[in-house]
Formats: structure tokens, C-alpha cells, sequence
């Protein structure tokens, strides 16, 4: 699917409403249950205005997980080879992810994030850039600075303990 019309939906349009929230209902309930979820410090997340949550990212399920913690729609960054089926372009965008091509100081991904954030919502960032799994942390990219420099949101760090573990078959 051509990234510039995924840019251009995620500005003007945003996330599909009903494919959101549908998604969102089905997966909240099963995190809680079958993961056993715990979120704390949800507190701290604005309840309105531009917001960036900086997290890290050990499991595909992690943009889903942190999802479930927030009362509104969060839009996420991913990476570009996630957009190459048509079907996962769709899915993809009509929940909020928008492109980015990493390591390429992706501009347009930037004002997409910009555009998202002046209309006051939330933009998910992994400053890592990629997912990181058994050990510390890795090497954080400068996007998610740039971003809070360039537009004042705040910055919420958003730790996720356990989803490394899903494909096992263990519990978060």
C-alpha cells in the first residue's frame, strides 16, 4: 500500500472508530484474563492534550498491551514492512499505526506524529526503534526527544514486563 495515503489517513482521518474500539474490546478483556494484565500507574497518562508514550518493545502484542491501559485512542509508529499485505495495511491503519522507515530519519513519519499530536492525541513511539528481546534494554533513537522537543507533549515512559514470554505460552 502506498505509505504517503497511510500518512495522509492517519492525519486527517485517524484511526477507524469502530475498528478500535471492536479490537479493543475483545482484546482488554483477554489481556485481563488469560495474560492476568496488571497496569499501574495509568494515573499519570493525561486524560486529555498531546501526549507521547515512549515504551519499551519485546513482543508483537506490546502496541496492543499498552493500548488497553488508555481511555482514548493511541496512535502507534511501526515499521514499514508491516504495511505489505493490502488486508495488514488496512487493519493496521484503521487502528492507528502509521509507517516509518527506520534508520532513514523518516520525515514524513515526523509530521504525521506532529499532525497527531497538535489534534491532541496520543502518538506510541519505541524509542529502541526495533523490538528487544531477553536482556537489557537497547540503544534508545533520538525520535521520541525530537518529537517532545519539536511539538511540547510530555513524555510518558510506559514499561512492559512479560510479553517476551506470550510466545512460549506463558503469561504476561
Amino acid at each position: 500500500m502506498d505509505h504517503g495515503r497511510l500518512h495522509e489517513r492517519a492525519r486527517e482521518q485517524g484511526a477507524n472508530p469502530l475498528v478500535y474500539w471492536l479490537v479493543r474490546a475483545i482484546f482488554q478483556p483477554f489481556f485481563h484474563i488469560y495474560f492476568r494484565l496488571s497496569r499501574i500507574g495509568r494515573e499519570h497518562i493525561p486524560a486529555e492534550g498531546p501526549v507521547i508514550v515512549a515504551a519499551n518493545h519485546r513482543s508483537f502484542l506490546d502496541p496492543f498491551v499498552i493500548a488497553t491501559m488508555v481511555r482514548r485512542p493511541m496512535y502507534y509508529v511501526a515499521k514499514q514492512d508491516m504495511f505489505t499485505s493490502p488486508w495488514r495495511s488496512w487493519v493496521l491503519s484503521a487502528l492507528g499505526a502509521f509507517p516509518v522507515a527506520r534508520g532513514a530519519g523518516d520525515e514524513e513519519m515526523i509530521e504525521t506524529a506532529k499532525a497527531i499530536l497538535a489534534r491532541g492525541d496520543i502518538v506510541l513511539m519505541f524509542p529502541e526503534g526495533t523490538r528487544t528481546r531477553p536482556g537489557s534494554l537497547g540503544k534508545p533513537r533520538r525520535g521520541v526527544g525530537r518529537m517532545a522537543l519539536e511539538t511540547g507533549a510530555p513524555v510518558v515512559p510506559v514499561a512492559v514486563i512479560g510479553t517476551e514470554a506470550v510466545r512460549r505460552g506463558w503469561r504476561i
